[in-house]
Parts: structure tokens; sequence; C-alpha cells
């Protein structure tokens, strides 16, 4: 039995705890906030993520689903300015809701890690410093702290953009906008009664730029949003060799260690599947690294995708490049099934999972 300190009470430092603990360990989490549920004026929060909640909740070893996990039947994408549509089944695509609400994420995971044992202190500051002093075999899951990005000397792209929360009684749905605003694009969604919105690039944007979309949202979709925050985050795509599983005797975790889709930026799947695997490296150094390795191997090929389709082209081309793409997605879902499958192998570990499942030990 040994002590563990697992860093950011997020997706992976949660499933990381739980797992650590299920397995014999006496675990603490240090987490920077005072409550579970992350960043106050991004949560709650509603991502969207591809996800087999049935076969990944088997490998970490807990139900997932609804009413946390809720399918999203519908998805919409505006490619600049043309409208298409299709079931989000064929995309396997989730709403999972996030924040300190009863029926999060977080809170579900922080209420199974605490069943088995695992201890929290809250409002602990974490920076370089405390990083440093950290015990052996320590966890890292501090998603998006660009702090500990500078420390740790991790690759890293600046994003900027905008964050708008709300209420509404409507079926879950998710709503996507490409246009020549952002070279990324900004989405909208609804589960569990709330709403959420984000608008985001890796360049800053003006107050113009926000409402431009705040215009398509209303015109397009009858949505509106009462209050808007500017946001600045990092996210861990800047090179084709981003995913990194250890530094120096401490073990990473979560988006932090790369353990997300270069192309859209899905973290969700990737962030519990990596704290599962962060937890076994604790007890197997060498299993638990071949297991990141493989889950993480489509990300260089993901992150040349990004780079030639998405960031290189201009405006006009990029226009002419998605919309027969997603066209055809609209008009033969079902036929074009294996490629879409293919195309989700840009998310660490979804299309391996079910390949790699009996190597993960429970």
């Amino acid at each position: 039995m040994a002590e563990i300190v697992v860093v950011g009470a997020g997706l992976a430092g949660l499933t990381a705890a739980f797992t650590c603990a299920r397995r014999g360990h006496r675990v603490t989490v240090w987490e920077q906030y005072n409550h579970i549920g992350g960043i106050p004026y991004s949560h709650p929060a509603v991502d969207i993520t591809p996800m087999e909640p049935t076969v990944l909740g088997e490998v970490i070893g807990m139900d997932l689903g609804p009413p946390q996990i809720v399918p999203a039947k519908t998805v919409a994408l505006y490619i600049y300015g043309k409208r298409y549509e299709t079931g989000g089944e064929h995309l396997s695509l989730q709403a999972v809701e996030r924040g300190e609400n009863p029926y999060s994420l977080d809170v579900y995971l922080y209420q199974k890690a605490c069943e088995e044992g695992v201890k929290f202190e809250f409002g602990r500051e974490i920076n370089s410093n405390s990083i440093a002093e950290l015990p052996p075999y320590s966890i890292i899951a501090t998603g998006l702290n660009p702090e500990l990005y500078q420390a740790l000397e991790l690759p890293s792209t600046n994003v900027y953009g905008y964050v708008a929360k709300g209420e509404s009684n409507e079926s879950p749905r998710v709503i996507g906008w490409f246009d020549d605003y952002t070279r990324d694009y900004a989405y909208y969604a609804s589960s569990n009664g709330i709403t959420f919105g984000l608008l985001f690039d890796r360049k800053p944007m003006n107050e113009s730029v926000r409402q431009r979309w705040e215009k398509q949202l209303w015109e397009q979709e009858g949505i509106k949003f009462s209050s808007w925050h500017p946001h600045e985050g990092i996210v861990p795509i800047k090179t084709p060799t981003n995913p990194q599983f250890f530094w120096k005797d401490k073990i990473l975790a979560g988006t932090f260690a790369g353990m997300q889709d270069p192309v859209m930026l899905f973290g969700v799947h990737g962030a519990l599947l990596s704290g599962k695997i962060a937890a076994l490296a604790v007890d197997d150094k060498a299993g638990a690294m071949r297991l990141f390795r493989r889950f993480t191997s489509f990300f260089k090929y993901s992150w040349m995708v990004k780079k030639t389709i998405l960031d290189i082209p201009p405006h006009p081309v990029r226009k002419n490049l998605l919309r027969p793409i997603i066209g055809l997605w609209e008009k033969y879902p079902e036929e074009l099934k294996f490629s879409i499958n293919f195309a989700l192998g840009t998310i660490p570990g979804f299309r391996t999972l079910g390949k790699y499942r009996n190597l993960i030990p429970d």
C-alpha cells in the first residue's frame, strides 16, 4: 500500500484517485478550488464527445450513462453558412454535464472516489513549487493549467474566445459552426436543463467576432445567452509528439498528458481513460506506458490532418473542402460508417479500446 497524491480533481484526477484507492492505496487529492467542478466562470457546462459509455465504464470500473452522460440525438453543423444535420448516434456523440451540479460527471466521480476512501484537500495552492515537492509516483492531472505547462516545459498552444451559459428545458442537442471568424470552431450544447456555448481560436478575439456569432445563434437557431465571459486557455496540441506520460518520477494524466484529440479537441474520453492508466502506473510503470503509447499512437497522424486540412488552407479553400465532406456524411451516414469510425481514431483510445480491453487490469 502506497501513499499517493493526485493533483487535480477533474475527470482524469478523480478517475485516477478512484482506481488507486480501489487497488489498495491510500490516496489524497489536491484541488486548487474550494469545490468540485472546475473553473467557476465556465461551469456548469456541457461537453460534447464521442464515447461508448458502457465499454468505457467497464474499463474504468464504474457505470457510465444518464443522467451525467446522455446521447445527443441530433447534431447540426453550419459550414460557412450552410446547415447540415444528422443523427448523433452516427458519431457516438454524448452530452456530458460538467461542474458542481448534482447530475454532473465531476460530482458523480467525486462521490465514487469518496466511497473508496479517497481524501480531499480543497483550496490547495498548485504551482511549480508544490509540484516539485510531490512524492514519487504522484499523479498530475491539472488539466489546462498554463503555469504548470510552462514549469514542466510541456509544449502547448494558447487559445482565446468566449464562454456563455444558460438554462433550457430542451432535449440534448449539439450545433457547431465553422466560419471565417475562427480557424477552430464554435459550438452550442444542451443537457439536463443546462445550455452552454463556446467560441474559440488560437489568436485573441475581439468583441465584434463574439457579436457576430451571437447574431448567428439567434437568427439561425433561436438561441440567446444573457451573459458572456472572455476565455483564455491552453491546449496540448503544439507538436505531433505532445502526449507525455511521465515527468521525472511523476505520472501525468488527462489533457495535461496530451490525451486529447488534436483536431476537434475532444477531451472527456481521453481524460477518463488516462486517469485509469495513470493509476495502473503506480504499480506497473512499463505496462501502463505500453497502454499509453497504444492509445495515443494515432495522435501524430491526427495532428497532421489538423495542420493540413484545417489550419493551413485559407477560408475559401477550407470551405470547399469541408462542405462536400460534411454533405456526404449527412446523406450517407450508414454507408460511411467505416470512414467515420476511422476518423474517430483522432480521440485517444476511442477506436482501439475494444482491441486492447483485455490488456487493461481491473
